[in-house]
This record gives C-alpha cells, structure tokens and sequence, in this order.
C-alpha cells in the first residue's frame, strides 16, 4: 500500500510537472508567495461560519489552487518577460560575453572558455569578426555551442553548482513575471479584510496586516527584481562556463567522472 501511495504521488507531482527541484522552486514557490495574503484571508473569513479545522481546510484550499494555478502563469510570464530583459541587456549572458566585440571579460578569459566549449562540443567560436560573418550568424553560433554545452556536462559533477544557480534564475524570473498579480491579489485580499473588519469581523486584523506587509513587498519586489534577475542571470552563466572549465581539466589529468547524478531541471535552462 505504501509503495502504490508513493507511486501515486509521484505519477501526481508528474502530471502538474512539479516531479524535480527546479519547477518545484522556480514554479510553485512563487505561486504560493503570491498566494500567501488570499489563503490566510479566505481562512480567517470562514472562521465564524464553519469549524476552525474547515477555515484552515479552505485556506490551504485556496492557497493549493492558486499556488499552482500561479504556477503555470508564472512559468508563461517569466518566458515572455525573459525576451524583453535580454533584449535590454544586449543578450544573454553567456552570449554577450563570447561575443569578439565585448569586453566584459579579458580576452585571455574568452579564449580559456572557447577552447573548453570546442572541447566539449566540436564548435569553434570566433575570437575576431570577419567579413564572411555577421553578428547575428556569431550569436547563432555561441547560442548553439551553449546548448549543446549544457547537454554535454549535465551528468557532471563539475556541473552541480550550474543546477542550482538555473533553479535561483528561474525562481526569480517567475517572480518578476508574477510582481502584479502579487500586488494585485495582495491589496484585493487588502480591500476584503477591511470591509469585513468594518462589518465586525474582529479577527480580521491579522490578516490585514499580512495582506499590508505582502503588498509593501510586492511593489518593492516590482522594483528591485529586475536588477537581482540579472544578477542570478549573470551568476548562472558563470557556473555554465566555469563548468566547461572543470569538466575539461578533468577530462585531461584522465579523472574518471564520478557516478553521480546532479538534479537537472526538466525546463531547458534559460539563465544562459
């Protein structure tokens, strides 16, 4: 009975793709901050029409459902808004910096890092612009060399750190990509609590105060996001490259790839 269970939860947490760490953080996190000031409030506002043990049944309720039905809003919105902030930061990371023109890092850095992705995946990045090729034909080809990248350390070890560091980018792109609905169900939840609490539903007031504090988040949140998804952009494509590095350096002193399987995340990685 117990191994059916289980199996069942596990063929559940698949079906709502919520089965490995990264849609689980990057997904359903944000859905239940976001869902945390509705939940209390439907909580607390049941509390003198049924038993103490259904007013937390419903909260629980509405947190669930909003919480993965937030989920897959925030999945959509955080890819939307992903091509919108690349586009502002002149690309993604791991783009923009094997890029032949771009100086954000030394060129003995870049020319450490093309030779480890021509290692691991066949490609040669370019280390100067010709003629023949123009700078969308050079972004194809770093957009290509780092996909195939991902693929070719994913079972490394060298590679843990790259799992997590998408899962942070993830969890902060949905975030951002969820920053009105946060605001929104926050001063909604807001707005119900006062009424109620001017109608005589004393026990209101917590939940009032929950439903302040998450709307001052929130809109603080729409604020300072932007800036840490960059920043958890730019730490992802770090531990991409330094990866390749490691894996190369093991691979020469003849080090034999521990059997050890890093937790990958079921979403193509989009922090590059």
């Amino acid at each position: 009975m117990h191994s059916r269970e289980v199996s069942g939860m596990k063929s559940l947490l698949q079906l709502l793709s919520l089965s490995d760490r990264y849609e689980r953080k990057a997904r359903l996190l944000p859905g239940l901050i976001v869902a945390l000031a509705p939940a209390i409030t439907a909580a607390t506002a049941t509390h003198d029409l049924v038993s103490w043990y259904t007013a937390v049944g419903a909260g629980l309720g509405v947190e669930l459902v909003l919480a993965f039905g937030l989920g897959l809003v925030a999945r959509a919105a955080g890819r939307r808004l992903e091509d919108s902030l690349w586009e502002s930061w002149g690309g993604p990371p791991t783009t923009r910096w094997l890029r032949p023109s771009d100086t954000t890092c030394s060129d003995q850095q870049k020319t450490r890092w093309r030779a480890a992705i021509k290692q691991l995946t066949g490609l040669t990045l370019p280390a100067t612009m010709t003629p023949s090729r123009t700078p969308e034909d050079v972004d194809r080809l770093i957009q290509d060399a780092t996909k195939q990248l991902r693929y070719a350390i994913r079972e490394r070890p060298e590679a843990r750190m790259v799992a997590v560091h998408n899962e942070d980018y993830g969890f902060a792109r949905n975030l951002l990509g969820l920053r009105w609905w946060w605001v929104g169900l926050a001063a909604l939840s807001l707005s119900v609590g006062a009424v109620l609490l001017v109608t005589g539903n004393r026990a209101m007031v917590a939940p009032l105060l929950v439903s302040g504090l998450s709307l001052l988040i929130g809109g603080f949140a729409a604020r300072a996001l932007p800036a840490h998804v960059r920043h958890c952009a730019d730490r992802y494509a770090e531990s991409l490259l330094a990866s390749a590095l490691l894996c190369t350096a093991a691979s020469a002193s003849g080090a034999t790839p521990a059997a050890q399987k890093v937790t990958n995340p079921s979403e193509v990685p989009a922090g590059e």
